[in-house]
């Protein structure tokens, strides 16, 4: 009861997070000359255990603490443009403009020199690992079931004779998600715009992640999510650049985290990947040891599949068979999932095989007690002509079969589950 209590204090927190005093509005897309500053909350201020909503009950602490970052950037000849609390790491995270020409990584290491400052870096950019997006599938008055790639694969409609997700949070940390689609409707239960002050953004790629995840199975139309009764958090911080590109930035994931944290999200969907951050790293860490599931999508053009996948403890997922021992594979080719405006497309990428696998995690862990899954890849499991791990290869049934060992995903006299090379 209390810890069902704690949650919707922290999402009635998260409704007007920010820092004491309100900051101008940042423009997310604009990244090239900024660096991030981390300043130090004190001991007593920031506890292990405590609410992570990041609201301030220390007004006076958090004008002050801003007073500091202000004096730093005058100091250096920048600019405070924005500002966030990241309690789950104990520290006020700055926005700094840097001036053109100025090598931003000097910058950091000078502004860092400072006491004050747990650490300052300059702001990545994040893409989505999504490839062109085909033409737009029937209308909604078409089921788009027997085309996804789970329904056949997977075998969907039996995962969902034990386990829907019920009750499950998954965080969608991607763009923004069409929550009026007749797939999703009534299935976000918490929206926030990270990028911008606009409201209902309805964006591609994160609703087609939204709607692969978790999409509602009673409509007898559209597509089916894998896991249809999880509690979806769209966390919008990415934006659309254009019809194929969709970025992030390192400031806007970094509020979507903590956000997901505070939310007690228990997956997290990351279908994005950039350079190393340590801002980033550092709140990864923080929701894993809290037993949350991360998931990453593989670059297959970047070293080590690319960041947050490479990260230690994240489940890297790529749309690639054998794309290493580390990786798992997933269907991710011409997958059907909702489009803003009631329509739908197919999508193809790691952002939507790293999908799948968030729905089916979200499975797992409705069957699951939480702290037995807290070593998520141990309970991934391979089809029988796949050595474990050796392919990647992702199996859901056998994985849920591990927490519902009476369960078959097979017609009675077909034996062992494959999935086709």
């Amino acid at each position: 009861m209390k810890r069902a209590l704690a949650r919707l204090v922290a999402l009635l927190a998260l409704a007007c997070t920010g820092m004491a005093a309100a900051d101008e509005t940042h423009v997310a897309a604009d990244v090239s000359r900024e660096i991030l500053v981390m300043l130090r909350l004190p001991p007593p201020h920031y506890r292990s255990g405590a609410n992570y909503g990041g609201a301030y009950v220390d007004a006076a602490g958090g004008a002050a603490r801003r007073r500091i970052a202000d004096g730093l950037a005058r100091a250096q000849g920048l600019s405070v443009l924005s500002g966030w609390p990241m309690p789950a790491i104990g520290v006020d995270c700055y926005v700094l403009r840097v001036p053109a020409g100025a090598d931003l990584d000097e910058v950091a290491r000078r502004v860092a020199r400072d006491s004050r400052v747990e650490w300052a870096q300059p702001v990545h950019r994040f893409r989505a690992l999504a490839a062109v997006v085909a033409a737009a599938a029937p209308s909604a008055q078409t089921s788009l079931y027997a085309l996804q790639p789970s329904a056949r694969l997977w075998r969907l409609d039996d995962l969902h004779k034990v386990s829907t997700g019920r009750g499950v949070r998954v965080a969608v940390i991607d763009s923004g998600v069409d929550a009026a689609h007749p797939d999703l409707a009534g299935r976000i239960e918490l929206e926030r715009n990270f990028v911008d002050a606009r409201s209902d953004v309805a964006e591609a790629h994160g609703t087609a992640v939204a709607g692969i995840i978790g999409a509602r199975a009673d409509r007898g139309m559209g597509v089916v999510g894998i896991a249809p009764q999880a509690r979806l958090l769209a966390l919008r911080a990415c934006w659309e650049e254009s019809a194929t590109l969709t970025l992030c930035s390192s400031f806007t994931l970094a509020q979507a985290l903590q956000a997901a944290i505070a939310a007690d999200a228990e997956v997290i969907n990351l279908s994005l990947s950039g350079p190393d951050d340590r801002l980033l790293a550092r709140l990864i860490d923080a929701a894993i040891e809290r037993g949350a599931i991360v998931v990453g999508a593989v670059d297959a053009r970047a070293p080590g599949g690319g960041f947050p996948a490479s990260h230690a403890g994240v489940l890297a997922v790529s749309d690639r068979l054998g794309a290493g021992a580390a990786v798992l594979s997933a269907p991710g080719d011409d997958v059907p999932a909702p489009a803003p405006g009631a329509r739908w497309n197919f999508v193809s990428g790691s952002s939507f095989a790293a999908a799948q696998v968030a729905g089916m995690l979200a499975l797992a862990r409705e069957v699951t007690p939480r702290p037995a899954m807290r070593q998520s890849s141990a309970w991934v499991r391979f089809p029988a002509d796949s050595p474990d791990g050796a392919a990647g290869y992702v199996d859901a049934c056998a994985t849920l079969r591990h927490s519902v060992p009476t369960l078959s995903c097979l017609p009675p006299g077909e034996g062992t589950a494959r999935v086709p090379r």
